[in-house]
């Protein structure tokens, strides 16, 4: 019995052991099986932006100029939290020039956030390789880069125009001179267009002033000094302050309108003089305005945010912005149905009065190419631009996506209204962005900017200013035949 006992105390042993070694077996191959599955929801938590379990402490910073626009990166800033971890802190530094000046500062010491907004432009914002380069992503993704308006991803590829001017200009840098063709640094967030006046309707009924689109320059001007006659009110506001607002969003255009392509394109190359007498309203306009007292009082002094606030109190009658600028007067509490807007009219009488505005990108958003976490801001700026994020962000900012959304029901009715109200058929105007951006590349378009005020203070008649514009361009042809 005893040789017996110690036989089954021996084979129970070895029966625990090989329970044990079984139940860890299984386990281990639970655990396989577990991990194989984790990765499998890893992987599409990667590609779907949709995780499970996200666990992260990455944490972006992304500087942004428009205070309205704000809640809308917020809006995709939480979602995005909830399904990746990651957290997107966003910073807003105004006005434009003062973020401006932030921007290219922080540039030169090499100090730029993770993401960062700017203007739109091939290789704008890019300083000399900070940018992340898209062109990769998009070709990999065609139904991605195929959701975005044409107008507002062109806007952002360089194109062999670009590269031309580039290679032309001596302050340029060598890494903008060896850019490639269809390389683009940053990503468009909202289309629209310039052009656009709006009119505060309380104030207009005030003065007994119809609510309609004026049909010329010159009925729109009898409306604004019906609103100065009857309630003391300015008639007309814009950023006398900010460089190139008034010629970008407005005069220039309207020197198209009145004179044609031709005509507007000599004077952009140089060709023809703001002296003459089809150019010279772009200054007679400003001079006409102030010798009237249509201009509110220290106008040459008020940045965007400034003028927007000064319209959405009832100060001045019609301001000069963009579709854009909605969200501005949306947030400083404007009421949609207190704001009238139309197309910037044309002069009587000219070659071209019906001229279509067709959207283009406005602001692009960057990645930080040098940071630590570029694939985290990367993931972000995909979903941003994805149809839900698009959607989140359009509804919270008052803004038009650059993404053309399927379904536009799922965006609030005054950004529905916007879009269809823009053309998508490109003409003249929208295909030759090179000549209009001279604006922003030639000389004598800063000295422009400075004649203008000069004008708006009394100071300086549109005459003498349109000679002094031209004395300007003089000097850049002939500094260019050295």
């Amino acid at each position: 019995m005893k040789k017996s006992g110690t036989q089954f105390k021996w084979i129970t042993i070895a029966l625990c052991f090989i329970l044990v070694f079984t139940l860890a077996a299984c386990g281990e191959k639970k655990a396989a099986n577990a991990g194989s599955e984790n990765t499998e929801n890893s992987e599409k938590s990667e590609n779907n932006t949709e995780n499970v379990n996200p666990k992260s402490d990455v944490k972006l910073t992304m500087w942004g100029f428009k205070v309205a626009f704000d809640p809308g990166f917020k809006a995709v800033a939480d979602e995005f939290k909830k399904r990746t971890d990651v957290t997107v802190e966003t910073q807003i530094i105004t006005p434009d020039d003062a973020y401006n000046q932030k921007v290219q500062a922080a540039a030169t010491v090499n100090d730029l956030p993770d993401l960062y907004l700017y203007w739109n432009g091939p290789a704008a914002g890019s300083f000399d390789g900070t940018a992340y380069e898209w062109s990769q992503e998009l070709n990999a993704n065609p139904e991605w880069k195929n959701s975005f308006f044409p107008s507002a991803l062109a806007g952002q590829t360089v194109a062999q125009a670009n590269i031309d001017e580039w290679q032309k200009d001596e302050k340029i840098s060598q890494w903008l001179k060896d850019r490639k063709v269809d390389e683009i640094f940053g990503l468009p967030i909202d289309v629209g267009t310039f052009y656009t006046i709006y009119g505060n309707a309380k104030l207009l009924k005030e003065a007994g002033v119809p609510t309609d689109a004026p049909a010329t320059v010159e009925e729109w001007i009898e409306r604004m000094k019906m609103v100065k006659e009857k309630t003391g009110k300015a008639g007309f506001v814009f950023s006398g302050k900010t460089d190139s607002v008034y010629e970008n969003w407005m005069a220039n255009f309207q020197d198209y309108m009145k004179n044609g392509e031709e005509s507007f394109t000599k004077l952009m190359n140089r060709e023809g003089n703001m002296s003459d007498q089809q150019h010279l309203q772009q200054l007679k306009f400003i001079e006409d305005l102030a010798k009237a007292k249509l201009f509110p009082d220290g106008m040459v002094n008020l940045d965007i945010d400034q003028s927007d606030q000064l319209f959405a109190r009832g100060d001045a009658a019609y301001s000069l912005g963009g579709t854009f600028t909605f969200a501005n007067f949306s947030a400083l509490g404007m009421k949609s149905e207190d704001v009238i807007s139309f197309r910037v009219p044309a002069y009587a009488g000219s070659v071209k009065p019906d001229v279509t505005a067709v959207p283009f990108g406005l602001v692009q958003l960057i990645v930080n190419n040098k940071k630590k976490h570029v694939k985290e801001a990367v993931d972000f700026v995909k979903f941003l631009t994805s149809e839900e994020g698009m959607v989140l962000y359009a509804n919270a900012a008052f803004d038009i996506p650059s993404v053309n959304v399927q379904d536009k029901s799922k965006l609030h009715p005054a950004i529905e209204s916007m879009l269809s109200s823009l053309s998508m058929e490109d003409n003249w105007w929208s295909q030759n962005g090179p000549i209009r951006d001279k604006v922003f590349t030639n000389p004598e378009w800063r000295k422009f900017h400075e004649l203008k005020q000069k004008v708006l203070l009394g100071s300086l008649t549109a005459e003498d200013a349109a000679k002094s514009f031209d004395g300007t361009v003089a000097k850049e042809k002939a500094n260019e035949k050295k």
